[in-house]
């Protein structure tokens, strides 16, 4: 059985639109050549903090039952808010005064704890400013002269948010000043009777990702980047985007590789593998670091003990994993295709980019190898967007005589074809009834498959 077309291109014109998710700062213009570890856009920003609002100290009513706080609150968990808006209200008796609780920031409410009265806000991080001012003398009832003899901390100390930064006798006992968010006390004003914390900034940042041209730019988030490029994708993967130098490590598209094959020369490479790929190799791999490895097969068992957790194949991409991993036919030992393998064989020693990322549901991303190759020119490139776009075109509702390929275990990476569309649902080892197909594989094996763990082409 043939397999689908259009699962690696040659020569394309490949495009990613390369973007921060809140305005900064572009560091590149329409027109310039990029490598992939150049930076595309920069913005800083201070991440957001979480706010607790105790209700019971807020709406003027020490006690506040569990089955209380949900007829008090305004907002559910979730729900946006603002900074100065009501989250909560309470009236005090049948004529009494109305109080508020409102939120300290802009934010969502992310926990409601009816237990204790308290409502856990956390702070939009694009909206947070870098520089809180705390007026210590107005929080303590005291002179702005006198703060200094009340604060427990000096310019220059690290705050956490909920730290007591300054304090002084009440009338009832000890007034408390809490730091609102985490920071440097950057002054103390005895004039004011402020404290000024500032924030830490943290970049969000971006890079091209692939070598290529700059085709527009995107005004305060990024760029769009182009390169006439060899395209090669996978079924499925592990880690997000990387780069390095393209390296043959087995001889054949049917070799597995073992640690003897990955040598210390190999740091910042991406290896071109064969059927499979060993639990020893994988881990000298990371330990030389090397950036990436395109293999036909792989073992489901080895990449969860390299992981240390189980892995699923729907969504991958965010696993703290310093390697790149892309597996072109499906799990097990699975030669990879002749032609893949000759496709990246031909383009040993080119800087390629690789990106693990998979999605086998709405949405469908597959994991990708680009080998640029600007010397090659333009004229015979066609855009891999349109050519995917065909390709989900070709995608539609289950036939008998489609070709299919599973995604999910214990089958995953296989492909069929379906030659029956049993009417009634299937009743499966886990007792679940599900609309199935009834497919033929490629090894010759006859099964049932539910429809919802199909891609259809």
């Amino acid at each position: 059985m043939a397999r689908p077309e259009r699962q690696l291109f040659e020569r394309v014109r490949v495009v990613r639109e390369r973007a921060i998710p809140l305005p900064g700062d572009v560091m590149v213009s329409a027109g310039d050549h990029v490598n992939p570890q150049d930076l595309i856009a920069r913005a800083e920003t201070v991440p957001g903090d979480p706010y607790v609002v105790d209700l019971r100290a807020e709406l003027g009513q020490p006690k506040i039952g569990p089955e209380e706080v949900a007829k008090l609150m305004l907002k559910r968990v979730g729900d946006r808010v603002q900074a100065r808006e009501p989250i909560a209200r309470n009236r005090v008796g049948v004529f009494g005064d109305i109080y508020e609780a409102y939120s300290p920031v802009d934010g969502f409410i992310e926990f409601i704890s009816h237990a204790y009265a308290r409502v856990l806000i956390r702070e939009d991080a694009q909206k947070a400013a870098p520089v809180v001012i705390v007026n210590v003398a107005k929080k303590l009832d005291v002179s702005p002269m006198m703060i200094r003899a009340y604060i427990r901390c000096r310019e220059g100390d690290e705050v956490r948010q909920g730290a007591i930064i300054a304090d002084s006798p009440g009338g009832v006992g000890i007034d408390y000043c809490y730091a609102p968010a985490s920071g440097t006390i950057e002054k103390i004003c005895s004039r004011t009777g402020t404290v000024t914390i500032l924030r830490p900034a943290k970049p969000t940042e971006i890079d091209a990702y692939l070598q290529g041209r700059v085709s527009s730019v995107i005004p305060e988030r990024g760029a769009v980047v182009e390169a006439t490029a060899s395209f090669v994708q996978g079924v499925f993967g592990l880690g997000f985007e990387n780069h390095g130098t393209l390296r043959a490590v087995t001889g054949s598209p049917d070799a597995v590789v073992t640690a003897e094959d990955v040598t210390a020369d190999d740091a910042g490479c991406i290896l071109i593998g064969g059927a499979g790929v060993t639990l020893d190799a994988l881990r000298k791999a990371v330990d030389i670091g090397v950036k990436g490895l395109v293999t036909g097969g792989a073992n489901h068992g080895d990449l969860a003990s390299l992981l240390g957790r189980e892995i699923g194949v729907g969504i991958t991409g965010q696993e703290d994993l310093p390697l790149t991993l892309v597996v072109t036919e499906g799990f097990g030992v699975m030669p990879m295709s002749a032609d893949t393998y000759e496709l990246l064989r031909s383009a040993e020693g080119r800087l390629v980019s690789v990106n693990g990322s998979t999605q086998v549901r709405a949405g469908v991303r597959r994991p990708e190898v680009i080998i640029p190759r600007p010397d090659e020119g333009q004229t015979a490139a066609r855009l891999v967007e349109e050519c995917l776009a065909e390709r989900e075109h070709e995608r539609g509702e289950p036939a008998v005589g489609s070709k299919v390929r599973i995604v999910r275990n214990p089958k995953f990476g296989l492909w069929g074809e379906i030659v029956g569309l049993p009417a009634d649902p299937v009743r499966f080892e886990t007792e679940a009834c599900l609309p199935s197909a009834e497919v033929v594989l490629e090894t010759g094996e006859r099964l049932f498959v539910p429809l919802a763990n199909l891609e259809v082409f």
